[in-house]
């Protein structure tokens, strides 16, 4: 997974999903950056963000993307 923050420039930070957590009524999504820095990185999810983020699985961008990438394999990661 790779992320950007505007407080953080044009940086880009790599990671991976750490795993998903309910605590109380909201769901925290765990993520671990690798590069540039090590940091542990959270996000909580509230119930009203649940049909956004259900929208955003099943958009057109995402099954486009899943389809280009059955279709070709990319060596060269693209920047954002």
């Amino acid at each position: 997974m790779r992320m950007r923050s505007t407080g953080l420039g044009k940086t880009e930070l790599v990671g991976d999903i750490a795993g998903v957590t309910m605590i109380g009524s909201i769901l925290v999504l765990n993520v671990h950056t690798t590069s540039p820095v090590r940091w542990h990185v959270r996000a909580a999810i509230q119930r009203k963000d649940i049909l956004r983020l259900a929208k955003a699985i099943f958009s057109f961008a995402l099954l486009k993307y899943l389809f280009c990438t059955l279709i070709k394999s990319s060596k060269e990661p693209e920047t954002f």
